[in-house]
This record gives C-alpha cells, sequence and structure tokens, in this order.
C-alpha cells in the first residue's frame, strides 16, 4: 500500500515538475585523537576522570572500547612525550611480536592495526626507545557476536554460500558502481514507469573494463577533491547478518586507516530500513531515505540523502540487524552499528561524527538505540517517526481492538486472525462521524496500522520470516512448545520470562512460561473524552467499555482487558524499549514530519517525543520538527537538506572548543536553519538551496535537467517567508490565540483556534490521549483510582452522576486510570547495558564497566564528549 502509494506521487511529481524550468558547510580540522566520552554516552559506572585521560604516555585504542572488540582487529596509537621515543617500538600482542604492524605514519603519529587477536583478554605491551612498558588490555569478541547482547536468537540459519562457520562469516566483498554524467537520457532511457520500474541511481563498474570517463559524473567533496563519482561497495557478515559501508573511491589508489584517500571528510551516515518484525536468519542492508521501500531509481524523485553524502565525502553504513523491519530487538540492532563502527574505523580511518536517518522504522531505530546507546550517533534526522516500538505496540493494540468493535476489520487479510476474533460489533455508533472521537483520529491510520503493522505481534506467523523448516512453530492446540514467531518473544532478553503464577493453560502444560507482556489496558476509559465533549452518549462509552475486551498472551482478541506483566512494563522502560528521552540531551534531531492522515504514522508522534524531551530535560531545543504536505516524510526535499542543515549544526558543536557540556554546546552552537519549519514553500530560503517543494533531487546537487540547477532558482523576497511563517506557524505547535494574550480579539483569534483544533496534525491523538493520558503516552499500564461521580458530572447528557458512576464501576471493579500518576513500573532508561554472555543470559541487563581509559578514540571529534 505504502509503495504504491509513492510510486503515484513519485511519478505525479515527476510530471509537474518537468514542466518547470553548491553547498556552503564549513569543514572542521579532524582531530588528531579525540577524548573520552562520559558514562550518559558510552556505559555504566562512574566516569573516567580527565587526570585518568593522559595520553603521554601510553596506548590509544582508537577504534572500540577495548573491552567490546570484535573480529580480531583493533585500530591503536603509541603515544610518548616525545616523539624520538617513537624508534623501533617493540609491541607485543600477547605473546606475538606484532612491531612491524606499527610505524610512523605519514599524519605523523605511530599506529598500527592488530590482526588475529584470540577471543577474550589480551596484553598490548609497546617498549619504547627509551625503555618505557606501556601497556593496554583488549578483550575481543566473536566476528559472528555477541559482544554485549547476551545469548543470540536461535534459530538462525546461514543463507550465505560463502559462509564458514555457523556464525554466518564470511570474508567481505568488494564491488564498484558509477553515477552516469547523462542521468536524464539514463532515467528516460532505461525506465519502465508502466511496470514500476526505474533506472538505477548507479551503475556496475569494472575496474578492469571501465566506462569511458566521459560517461562518469564528477563531484566535488567538502575536502576539495574533484573526482568521477566512483563508489565501493563493501559487503560483509558480523553479529551473524550483513553489513554494507560505501565510500566515493578512486579504483586506482590504496586506503589506509591512517592514509585515507582525500576526499573521505571522515563522516558517517548511518541509513536504516523500515517497518517491524522479526526474522531467524541473514537478511540485506537497506537503501533509501523513505523507509527502503522506495525502488532503486526512484531516489531522485523521493528524496536521496545517501548519494548527496557520498557525493560530499561522507562513507556510509547500514546494517540488516538496524532495519527494524528485519529485526525489531533494540540491543542487537546497537551491537551491530557500533561493531560495523569499529570496521569502519579499522579500515578506513577515525571518524568526526557520525549522523543517521531513515524514516517509520528507521526513525524507532534511531530514537531508542540513541536513548540507549548513546555516542553510536552525534546527529538524528527521523522522518515519518515513532519514538519507539512499544509505546507505539499499546497505540496499535488499542487500534485492533476498536477496530474490531467498529467492525472495520477484514477477516482474512491476516492470516493469523479467525473469524472468533470478530464478534458482533456495535451498530450504535455513527460511522465516521463518531468513530474519530474515540480513536483520536481518522480511522485510516487505525486501519492501515492492522494491515501494515499488527500481524508481525502475532506467535502464530504463518510465514515465520527466516525460519526455513528450522524449527516447528507454536499452535496453541497442536503445538504449544513451539517457536514463538512474534515481536513480544522475540525480545525475551529484554522483557523476561512469566513467572508460574501468571502462566496460562498452554504454559502449564509445557512447563514453562512465554515472554511477559509489556502493555496493559486495565482501567483505561476509552473514548471518555468524547463522553464529556458531547460526542458519544453514557450508554455508548458504557457499552465500549464493557465489551472492548483485550488480548491474552497469545495476542488472541479476549473478553478480558489485557493484563500486562509488570516486570516486563518496568523492563521496558529500564532497556529503552520504551523510549523515555531521559539520554537524549547529547544529541541535536531533525524530525520530518508529513500530513496526515499518514499511512499509520501520525503525525502527533513527533510531538508525542517534543513532549518526553521537554519532560525530561526541561527544553527541547536540541529538536527540530519541519513539517510539509506530503505524508510520511513531509516533502521529498527534506532529506537531503535535512543532512546539510544537521553536518552544519554537528560541525559547529565539534569547532567548539569551550568546556560547556556537550547539551550546552547542542543547543549553543544550533544554527539559523535547525528552526522549526511550517510549510516546505520555506525550502526555498534554504541556505544551500533554494530547494524547489516535491522535486526530491531533481534540482540538487546535480540537476536532473540540465540548466536547472537549484542555485538557478529565483529567491522570493524575505518578507514572503515572514508571511509564511505568519500563516503556518500552528502546524510548528502555535496556536493563533497565543497571539492575543488579552482575549479581546476572540472574535478573530477564537475561530481560528477553533479550526486549527480541527483540522492542525498536533491535535491529533490516540485513544489513550482520548482516555486521559497526556501527549507523552508513556503510560502502558496506569495506576488505578476509585470510580468518581465528581469525573462525570457536568457532563450534559448524564443526569445522574451517581448513578453513571455506579454503572462505570460494574464495568471497572479494580478502579480506573490515574493519568496524574506515573506510569506503573516506569522507571529510568539505563545505558550501555550488557545481556550476558554467549550461553549466559542477564534479563533486562546490567551496565558495563566504566569504559577503560584511552579507548574509544575514534568514535568522534573531541567536542562531543
Amino acid at each position: 500500500m505504502t509503495k504504491q502509494y509513492l510510486h503515484a506521487w513519485a511519478l505525479g511529481s515527476l510530471v509537474l515538475l518537468s514542466a518547470c524550468m553548491g553547498d556552503g558547510s564549513s569543514i572542521s580540522t579532524l582531530s588528531s585523537n579525540g577524548t573520552p566520552t562520559t558514562p550518559t554516552e558510552n556505559g555504566g559506572g562512574n566516569p573516567t576522570t580527565p587526570q585518568e585521560e593522559q595520553f603521554f604516555p601510553g596506548i590509544l585504542v582508537l577504534s572500540n572500547r577495548s573491552d567490546l572488540i570484535s573480529g580480531g582487529d583493533a585500530l591503536l596509537e603509541i603515544k610518548a612525550d616525545d616523539v624520538a621515543d617513537l624508534q623501533n617500538v617493540k609491541v607485543m600482542a600477547g605473546t606475538v611480536d606484532v612491531s612491524d604492524r606499527f610505524a610512523l605514519r605519514s599524519n605523523g603519529r605511530y599506529m598500527g592495526r592488530v590482526v588475529n587477536l584470540p577471543l577474550g583478554e589480551t596484553r598490548i605491551v609497546a617498549k619504547l626507545k627509551s625503555g618505557k612498558n606501556l601497556l593496554t588490555t583488549v578483550v575481543n569478541h566473536p566476528n559472528g557476536g555477541p559482544v554485549f547482547s547476551g545469548p543470540q536468537v536461535q534459530p538462525w540459519t546461514c543463507t550465505n554460500e560463502k559462509a564458514i562457520n555457523a556464525q554466518c562469516d564470511q570474508p567481505a566483498e568488494y564491488s564498484f558502481k558509477y553515477l552516469p554524467a547523462n542521468q536524464l537520457q539514463h532515467v528516460l532511457t532505461q525506465s519502465d514507469p508502466a511496470a514500476q520500474k526505474f533506472a538505477p541511481t548507479f551503475l556496475p563498474y569494472d575496474p578492469s573494463n571501465p566506462p569511458a570517463d566521459s560517461d562518469i559524473a564528477t563531484t566535488t567533496t567538502e575536502t576539495g577533491v574533484t573526482m568521477p563519482f566512483i563508489v565501493r561497495v563493501e559487503r560483509g557478515f558480523q553479529n551473524r547478518d550483513r553489513y554494507q559501508i560505501m565510500s566515493l573511491y578512486n579504483p586506482k589508489d590504496g586506503w589506509e586507516p591512517w592514509k585515507a584517500q582525500p576526499q573521505w571528510n571522515h563522516k558517517l551516515l548511518i541509513h536504516h530500513g523500515g517497518n517491524v518484525g522479526v526474522t531467524y536468519g541473514p537478511g540485506n542492508p537497506p537503501n533509501g531515505d523513505i523507509s527502503g521501500t522506495a525502488p532503486d531509481g526512484l531516489e531522485f524523485v523521493l528524496g536521496d540523502s545517501i548519494t548527496v553524502a557520498l557525493g560530499r565525502g561522507f562513507v556510509t553504513l547500514s546494517t540488516a540487524l538496524a532495519n527494524l523491519g528485519h529485526n525489531v530487538n533494540l540491543v542487537t540492532a546497537a551491537e551491530s552499528l557500533m561493531m560495523a563502527k569499529e570496521r569502519i574505523i579499522e579500515q578506513y580511518g577515525e571518524l568526526r561524527y557520525t549522523i543517521g536517518t531513515g524514516c517509520s522504522g528507521g526513525a524507532i531505530a534511531q530514537q531508542h538505540i540513541a536513548n540507549a546507546y548513546p555516542g553510536i550517533y552525534q546527529g538524528i534526522i527521523v522522518q515519518c517517526s515513532y519514538p519507539d516500538v512499544w509505546t507505539t505496540a499499546t497505540q496499535f493494540a488499542e487500534y485492533n481492538l476498536l477496530n474490531t468493535y467498529f467492525g472495520h476489520r477484514y477477516p482474512g487479510a491476516n492470516p493469523q486472525e479467525d473469524s472468533a476474533q470478530f464478534p458482533n460489533y456495535n451498530r450504535n455508533f455513527i460511522p465516521i462521524v463518531q468513530y474519530p472521537a474515540v480513536y483520536g483520529h481518522l480511522p485510516v491510520n487505525p486501519v492501515v496500522s492492522d494491515l501494515a503493522f499488527f500481524p508481525s505481534a502475532y506467535p502464530t506467523q504463518a510465514d515465520c520470516p527466516g525460519l526455513r523448516g528450522a524449527a516447528k512453530q507454536y499452535d496453541a492446540v497442536n503445538n504449544p512448545g513451539g517457536l514463538r514467531c512474534g515481536l513480544i518473544d522475540y525480545m525475551n532478553t529484554q522483557f523476561g520470562t512469566r513467572p508460574p503464577e501468571r502462566w496460562s493453560a498452554n504454559e502449564k502444560k509445557i512447563g514453562r512460561g512465554f515472554t511477559g507482556l509489556p502493555l496493559d489496558n486495565i482501567g483505561v476509559q476509552y473514548g471518555l473524552g468524547a463522553l464529556k465533549q458531547g460526542l458519544i452518549t453514557p450508554d455508548q462509552f458504557l457499552d465500549l467499555n464493557k465489551n472492548i475486551g483485550g488480548f491474552s498472551v497469545d495476542v488472541k482478541r479476549q473478553p478480558e482487558r489485557t493484563l500486562g506483566d509488570v516486570f516486563a512494563i518496568s523492563n521496558a522502560y529500564k532497556t529503552g524499549a520504551i523510549n523515555t528521552a531521559e539520554n537524549l540531551s547529547n544529541i541535536p534531531i531533525i524530525d520530518l514530519r508529513g500530513a496526515d492522515p499518514g499511512i499509520a504514522h501520525d503525525a502527533y508522534h513527533s510531538w508525542q517525543m517534543r513532549a518526553r524531551l521537554k519532560a525530561k530535560q526541561g527544553h527541547f531545543n536540541n529538536h527540530v520538527i519541519w513539517f510539509g504536505q506530503i505524508v510520511l516524510a513531509g516533502d521529498s526535499t527534506y532529506s537531503t537538506e535535512a543532512l546539510l542543515v544537521m553536518d552544519r549544526w554537528l560541525s559547529a558543536i565539534e569547532a567548539d572548543t569551550s568546556n560547556k557540556p556537550l547539551p550546552e554546546k547542542v543547543v549553543a552552537d544550533k544554527p539559523a536553519a535547525a528552526r522549526d519549519k511550517c510549510l516546505s514553500a520555506q525550502s526555498l530560503y534554504a541556505q544551500d538551496g533554494p530547494f524547489v517543494p516535491l522535486s526530491g533531487n531533481l534540482f540538487y546537487p546535480r540537476p536532473l535537467i540540465p540548466g536547472t540547477a537549484s542555485n538557478q532558482i529565483p529567491t522570493p523576497p524575505p518578507e514572503a517567508g515572514q508571511i509564511v511563517d505568519a500563516v503556518a506557524n500552528q502546524v510548528c505547535g502555535v496556536d493563533f490565540s497565543a497571539y492575543d494574550p488579552t482575549g479581546q480579539s476572540t472574535q478573530v483569534t477564537g475561530p481560528l483556534s477553533n479550526l486549527q483544533h480541527l483540522i492542525v496534525q498536533t491535535r491529533f491523538g490516540t485513544p489513550r490521549t482520548v482516555a486521559g493520558d497526556n501527549i507523552q503516552t508513556l503510560t502502558n499500564k496506569c495506576q488505578l483510582k476509585p470510580v468518581d461521580a465528581k469525573d462525570y458530572a457536568g457532563v450534559p447528557a448524564i443526569t445522574d452522576a451517581a448513578a453513571f458512576a455506579a454503572k462505570v464501576k460494574d464495568i471497572f471493579p479494580q478502579g480506573v486510570c490515574d493519568f496524574s500518576k506515573e506510569p506503573v513500573g516506569v522507571r529510568r532508561t539505563e545505558t550501555w547495558l550488557k545481556y550476558g554472555t554467549a550461553t549466559e543470559k542477564v534479563v533486562a541487563g546490567m551496565p558495563l564497566p566504566a569504559r577503560p581509559a584511552l579507548s574509544q578514540q575514534g568514535w568522534y571529534s573531541a567536542a562531543f564528549r
């Protein structure tokens, strides 16, 4: 459904734009060392004091924390008080002499890459010319993992033919591709829109039989290097799954971490895929800005920050495990990115900073990894976003229940559902008119969420991804001990296992518990806000809450409400599966948001995250929302424009040598372009543009149509921008009523505000907000309070509040939700948790020890402390 919409929109945009006829980002010098991070960025324990981080003399572990090394390699630097002491240094890795792997490099630093490290601890000793010995210890983990994620998902079937073991390990493979010089001819001759086949952005490049130089586009990078637009693609396996690294590359030259090819700007862009799901075998690293759902070749019209980044000199990265549609597990996603960043530093060189980008599931991956494993990204660009999986799961579960109650279901559309799940629905609600009052939203998003996302929750998925017959699946009747293929059980290490007192009949039958349920709807008064506004009747309210029901541990509809497992809910907060946003003040966020109804991507989620930031850090000055008129991502130019603005933002932080804490630098060094944007027309004033709305990358950075570069488009006068801001400000979260604090002009501002409240995207909500929760919607299980007649007094249709409250109490004998109190089980998200070893599981994780001194020095520049 999403793909078809994108195809149609892209083709329409191209036809429309066919009738229409540089960048100035500053570049900071790469820090020679970088400095260690604080525990909030990098994991548990006490902070390492500046006194412990003396570099002279010492052995610096550049590529990762010295205790989290994987794959047998590590990039090291030896530092001495006197460079003369760095002559003929003898370096031992355990009992192996690795001196020949070190030298004084052309960059003036004594560096080397040790290889073939054994598993476990290895003492690295460097004996200087003066006779002084320097010492560090590295702990190496298998290339196939795990490092910190604990016991791995089983079964796992390797599908790569060159796998050398059960961990799917195989040597990295390299290929090349190039950007055609005449992109317009390439698109016109190689595309078949009728068949939804489009010319790929890049073509294969064979170094032994290259195309003519004139057939290859050229690019000029931030470092001032002009060269053919040839990209090397590295694909390999880590943690049992694929990764992909791309870089602008000169096939005639070599590349070492201490002597990178000159076009590289030492920046990294990580891109992610969309959706949500589980798998039991390797997948493919995603590509594309819009969830990875756009077919190769449509990037020029849908937006393509990846190609722009490559052309500017970035290295780009994606991993299959950080694709939420392939792997819902937050911990293994973060682990895969850590391992891949380590490889980039070991093979390509140190990083200045890392930017993330991605839509839908790609936005979730960024935001909850950034909160639970801070330091992996220094800036994130989220499109069509949700803050996490598991508060969104509560929203989608309640959509599913309401869809069943209202009859908005399609029996047979999901093989996991059966007719028993579709009782006779209540016909007293007026279709279309009253449904949104209970959903908090137009019905289209709830229905699409059922079709697109909810099937992944079922433990009985008919075609369990990647399983390939390696295990028999769960069947409640015929095989209760089988593999449960669903989102919840895939997170067992994070959530934990249900205790005997909570066991269902099948759990008792097999003698073990399933994974705890991290959501609950006990006490939720569905439609409460609609009742108080007079949008539904008291009888409708009572019938709805009496019959809404809930889910069993098998995610099957039941008459009883869903009774969540408090330990699982608490663990979800602790592990970051529920994004509490406590650890995001160190990172700039640009949120790209399209109009509702957003194909199940409710626009309110952008303001939901903003509210969480405000609650936890007292402000949201590190959070920027760019709103646009296209569903999902706002505008097809946004992904590229946001990359340029985020790059400028991080470069400014990098250049800030003050002693201010990083959260203060993030706010103080925020560029003017990093401000809320209400209409995509404002991109016409972009510092890097102008960007023509809906034009994707047709005009930037290389115009698809010759003579139509963005810098040739006339820039509107400043006054027009001010008018656009004034007219559109409500979309950025400001009401017209705010312009009239005296209240004397309510005859003007009042109607405008009422209109905004009806149509403005920030005002759409969820079943929980209608039930009384605030916009943060962090409550997966609420505290209860006794039913009180006062809560229903003043409702016009209720003539006897006490009698009505008595009926409510019959439905809610335990009480109703008190959303003024903190959620049940809520706790702070802890960062950089370890979940055991390959054989020993630590449920809900435990903090890693303090980062060893002098390690992980190559992850980012000094300012990102």
